[in-house]
């Protein structure tokens, strides 16, 4: 099943806890020469032969002469930290949001349950850096205040370092963007370990430029309230991933999916969503997938049924080839069980060089069959990218950001588990490529937006779903 990657750090870090002394490097173990090559070089042969399409966006080529370069850059001993970004800024050059590596577990465990992060969150908009959140209202700096260093270096020079090793699909920006935003705090553990204190350089609302020094920290950020959705449109049915509302004056529908990981209940809450929207038929609707990272297949393309005329079509594949195995890939339990299950099952379709699933779903009589209009921006990812291919393929109006999967396809359903020798780094390999409908989108890049809509600094208002809504109700 596809499977989001997108708070897996946030999970392992696990901040809370007792308040330890600062004097930590953070850096990991140290490696011989010899053995961080030896763990290179895994990564390396586990990429080639165990990813499903590591050559889709680049030539093979290309690929391994970016290998060799980094490997002559190991002249000496380097940290775990130091590995992993060599380990990292490989990955990128596969362009697979799905394939990632991660600090091992005892790096985890040095750290947790200490003071070790920043104080605040960020946001970026239009490339500039913003305070988005904080622990501490007592604080110098406030939201909405321009971030301009940290620790006396650029934040510009910060982020470009960050992007060099952030996964995402093909050449799609916007996810990598909302991958720093959410990660920004543990990032700076990778760059810098934890000081004795950061030093915050920022631009307040005044325009005045100061600056301030603040200590690590364990606390929460303050939560701030999401804004509501306008009040002409009255929420129908609810659950803990979705909202779904409805306006009678405009006869407009809105509902909000922000996960297709949930497993049971979907079944029954779409049939009652598209029952209802079935007594309207000359309503218009808008689908808001903005926020969601994806999920389970059979979620997604049921899903699908109740917006398609014809058959959705779900094709994914991997490669037919003697590979060249190793004993640090493995699967899980249950991914075995589904790798078996997919083994058995009656094959659809042959591609040379290819073993290719099918899975066929047959559209429903209480399907929607007016005009869709769809929200997404950098977070529309994995499943909830290849819903949107499909809706896009079929003539749905897409509003706001690019999505940050890419709309020709990605990798996925299953994930092959790699524990690096000597390192102990942790990285996550797809095992199959899965193929979209789209015939429309640009080679490389998500889902693109009809009428794209800017990021605002105000949080406290819906801005883009406004703008949507006066967007559709002018449409004739």
């Amino acid at each position: 099943m596809l499977k989001t990657i997108l708070f897996v750090l946030l999970i392992a870090l696990s901040v809370s806890g007792k308040v330890h002394s600062q004097n930590i490097s953070a850096h990991g173990k140290m490696l011989t020469k010899e053995k961080a090559m030896e763990d290179y070089e895994i990564l390396y042969s586990s990429l080639v032969n165990y990813h499903p399409a590591p050559f889709f966006y680049l030539p093979e080529s290309d690929f391994t002469a970016f290998y060799e370069s980094q490997k002559m850059s190991i002249t000496d001993s380097l940290s775990e930290m130091e590995l992993l970004f060599l380990c990292r800024k490989l990955i990128t050059q596969i362009s697979c949001g799905h394939t990632q590596a991660l600090p091992s577990e005892s790096w985890f465990e040095s750290i947790r349950g200490k003071n070790n992060q920043l104080p605040f969150e960020v946001k970026i908009i239009e490339g500039r850096i913003y305070i988005a959140s904080t622990t501490d209202d007592s604080l110098d700096f406030h939201v909405n205040d321009e971030l301009l260093s940290v620790n006396n270096r650029p934040i510009q020079d910060i982020i470009d370092e960050l992007v060099a090793m952030e996964t995402g699909d093909g050449f799609t920006k916007t996810f990598k963007n909302a991958l720093l935003e959410k990660r920004f705090r543990i990032y700076l553990l990778f760059l810098s370990g934890i000081p004795q204190a950061y030093i915050i350089g920022f631009r307040n609302s005044k325009g005045e430029i100061k600056q301030t020094t603040v200590s690590p920290t364990n606390k929460p950020i303050n939560v701030i309230p999401q804004p509501g959705i306008p009040e002409n449109l009255k929420t129908i049915f609810e659950n803990n991933w979705s909202t779904f509302a409805f306006d009678t004056e405009a006869n407009l529908g809105y509902l909000r999916i922000k996960s297709f990981l949930e497993k049971k209940e979907y079944k029954k809450y779409y049939k009652q969503v598209f029952k209802y929207l079935k007594q309207h038929p000359d309503a218009k609707l808008i689908l808001d997938l903005r926020e969601n990272p994806g999920g389970d297949f059979r979620h997604g393309n049921r899903f699908l049924t109740y917006l398609s005329q014809d058959k959705v079509v779900l094709n994914f594949e991997r490669p037919k080839i003697d590979r060249i195995e190793n004993g640090h890939v493995k699967f899980n339990y249950w991914d075995k069980l589904v790798q078996f299950a997919f083994a058995v099952k009656p094959r659809r379709y042959k591609a040379e060089g290819q073993i290719t699933e099918t899975f066929v779903y047959r559209p429903k009589r209480n399907r929607f069959t007016g005009k869709l209009y769809v929200i997404t921006n950098g977070i529309t990812f994995s499943q909830a990218a290849l819903v949107s291919s499909h809706l896009k393929e079929n003539g749905a109006v897409f509003l706001g950001q690019e999505t940050g999967g890419a709309e020709i396809g990605c990798n996925g359903m299953l994930t092959y588990k790699l524990v690096l020798l000597n390192s102990g780094i942790k990285v996550d390999i797809p095992a199959y490529h899965v193929k979209s409908n789209s015939t429309k989108g640009e080679f490389g890049y998500g889902v693109k937006p009809d009428f794209p809509i800017a990021l605002t600094m105000d949080s406290t208002i819906d801005h883009t779903l406004i703008e949507v809504i006066r967007i559709v109700n002018e449409a004739k």
